[in-house]
């Protein structure tokens, strides 16, 4: 719950939601939905399970490489997220592809979530930017 509780406050906080690149948003939105949907055909194994997941995480990883290409200004924590929505995308298509990469992949990404999540409480609220005088 804690994770999910980061990831949401990171995502509403981010810097694409006030700029005004609503393709991106748009693009990553009907990523996130297929991959979803790809995700509930292969729970009940329906056909077309594997080719929906596999569109939805390619949306989703070209949108945020797309996003982070056109961000002016790239930080640490943009080359964080980036790596964990690639590592992400990838445990996801493998679940197509061949699953026994899963486990390897999806350690990747929880390990990169984490150093994400922790980065972004530290440059949120622990170290403070000096206030001008």
């Amino acid at each position: 719950m804690i994770k999910f509780g980061l990831l949401v406050f990171m995502a509403c906080s981010s810097a694409m939601w006030r700029e005004s690149r609503w393709p991106v948003v748009v693009a990553l939105a009907a990523g996130i939905g297929l991959a979803a949907f790809g995700a509930l055909f292969k729970i009940e194994h329906w056909a077309m399970g594997d080719e929906i997941l596999l569109a939805g995480a390619a949306l989703v990883a070209g949108s945020s490489a797309w996003w982070y290409r056109a961000k002016p200004q790239r930080r640490l924590l943009d080359h964080l997220k980036l790596a964990w929505v690639g590592a992400a995308c990838a445990a996801l298509a493998f679940v197509a592809v061949y699953p026994p990469m899963i486990r390897p992949l999806a350690g990747l990404a929880e390990t990169l979530f984490w150093a994400m999540a922790l980065l972004f409480v530290y440059q949120r609220w622990i170290r403070r930017p000096s206030q001008a005088s």
